[in-house]
């Protein structure tokens, strides 16, 4: 499960952010996660709440917003709607396809109040 290991490192980079901005009472902390990103948004939860239980990030409120991702067919050239679950092209059925969108995940926000 490497989302244990991608909040982590949110964690390290939002104490960080945090310092050098001299946040205050962090409120909210919102990710962006893309259908093709190879992450799971509910494990991003769970994984959340797990690397920081016991410190000062663990009542945070962690916010994740699922974006679609898009590829295009190398057979037929058609841009469509993809995610993880759907990696053929509705239009020819071609299974040779280039992600366009909807690989990265992102810390998005730092809410602080």
């Amino acid at each position: 499960m490497h989302e244990l290991g991608i909040c982590d490192a949110l964690l390290k980079m939002v104490r960080s952010i945090a310092e050098e901005e001299a946040l205050e009472e962090i409120s909210r902390i919102t990710i962006e996660v893309g259908s093709l990103s190879g992450v799971v948004p509910a494990y991003m939860s769970d994984c959340w709440e797990a690397v920081t239980d016991g410190t000062e990030l663990q009542d945070v409120e962690f916010v994740v917003e699922e974006l679609e991702g898009t590829a295009c067919c190398l057979d037929c050239g058609e841009e469509f709607p993809a995610d993880a679950g759907r990696l053929r092209c509705p239009n020819c059925g071609g299974e040779k396809l280039t992600p366009l969108t909807g690989r990265d995940l992102t810390l998005k926000e730092i809410l602080a109040t």
